[in-house]
């Protein structure tokens, strides 16, 4: 499992699925820049926190087959930034004002819920004009805290059955003393 690109997707989907309208890519994909405005989702940190979970093993679906649970609680630092010419300025404005409203509506948490986040926290937006050799832009940022859950089911191999057998002899007795063992053992029902 890639977790950071899961992180990523599920971000995306969050993002996209409340604002189909716009232009999302992820930092770092060395595609072109869109030309109108934007948002880029960057993932910055991810920290796992407190103690992985298992569970006991419990049968799969074929009844047959034992799996294993493993839940992994994550602290994921996002940056999402809205980016645009600087006439976009109060396009920009409206949508980093959107998504905070958004991610705190009912719509948001089941989105989150959905895809295994849960938003901590955000912190206050950041507005940062940067002159290019061709434009001025302006970018706004929010931070946010998600919480963010790794939920991985490991398939756990068993026996059928296992058969011993055993021959041994008591060396240094006269006369020479052999022991033969047959165990078997059998665990389907």
């Amino acid at each position: 499992m890639n977790t950071y690109q899961d992180l990523e997707n599920s971000l995306f989907e969050i993002v996209t699925s409340q604002f189909p309208d716009w232009e999302v890519i992820m930092a770092f994909d060395n595609g072109p820049e869109p030309t109108g405005p934007y948002i880029v989702v960057d993932v910055q940190r991810l920290s796992p926190i407190g103690r992985e979970y298992n569970s006991t093993p419990t049968f799969g679906i074929d009844g047959q087959q034992l799996t294993v649970t493993t839940i992994q609680d994550h602290e994921a630092k996002v940056r999402f930034e809205f980016i645009g010419k600087y006439d976009d300025n109060t396009t920009l404005a409206e949508m980093v004002s959107n998504l905070q409203v958004a991610l705190r509506t009912e719509r948001g948490y089941q989105l989150q819920q959905e895809h295994r986040l849960s938003l901590f926290g955000m912190t206050n937006v950041r507005r940062i004009p940067i002159k290019r050799e061709t434009s001025n832009f302006m970018i706004y940022q929010l931070d946010c805290n998600f919480g963010y859950a790794i939920v991985m089911t490991t398939d756990v191999d068993t026996a059928a059955g296992v058969i011993i057998d055993g021959v041994y002899h008591d060396a240094g007795r006269e006369p020479d003393h052999v022991i033969h063992s047959h165990i078997e053992i059998n665990t389907n029902p």
